[in-house]
């Protein structure tokens, strides 16, 4: 068997690459796939809502009549200066649970700490910084997230 010398370099040199190439298969998960696609479009008149001020959050389980969220179980909007962060108010890791996350009394400045907890599982999402799990949480994945769009005083959040 006559190996000639240039193929045995290509060879050696796609090898590699090969292997890089096809064990480039990620074992992250998306939140997305956990927390199943609901369409959500719906604009919020935000002069309705002066209690959506810097570093506050407030639930609705509906916007204008239309039920949101998954399961109906409502989002959360997160107000950072002049950022608007919302998230689903389904827990990633009791994803089919009819409870939802519940806000700290964003009112009351002894219990709100940016925080929302899961009454199944006990898991924290810390809102103040993407809605990740945070302490000795079950919950592996962050709140699912909406986009949003800001025109003037009407905050748009979609899909």
């Amino acid at each position: 068997m006559n190996v000639n010398k240039s193929n045995l370099l290509y060879f050696f040199l796609l090898l590699p690459l090969s292997i890089i190439f096809c064990s480039c298969s990620s074992n992250s998960v998306d939140v997305n796939e956990i927390v199943p696609y609901r369409k959500i479009d719906v604009t919020l008149d935000l002069n309705y809502h002066n209690q959506l001020t810097n570093n506050t959050a407030l639930y609705f389980d509906n916007v204008y009549g239309e039920l949101v969220g998954y399961k109906n179980h409502g989002i959360i909007i997160y107000r950072a200066n002049e950022e608007y962060f919302v998230y689903d108010a389904t827990c990633p890791h009791d994803v089919e649970s009819s409870e939802h996350v519940v806000l700290n009394d964003p009112d009351d400045d002894d219990s709100w700490e940016g925080v929302a907890v899961c009454p199944v599982c006990n898991s924290q999402f810390m809102i103040l910084t993407g809605a990740n799990p945070i302490g000795e949480s079950v919950a592996i994945y962050p709140l699912k997230s909406y986009r949003t769009s800001l025109n003037g005083n009407m905050l748009h959040i979609y899909n």
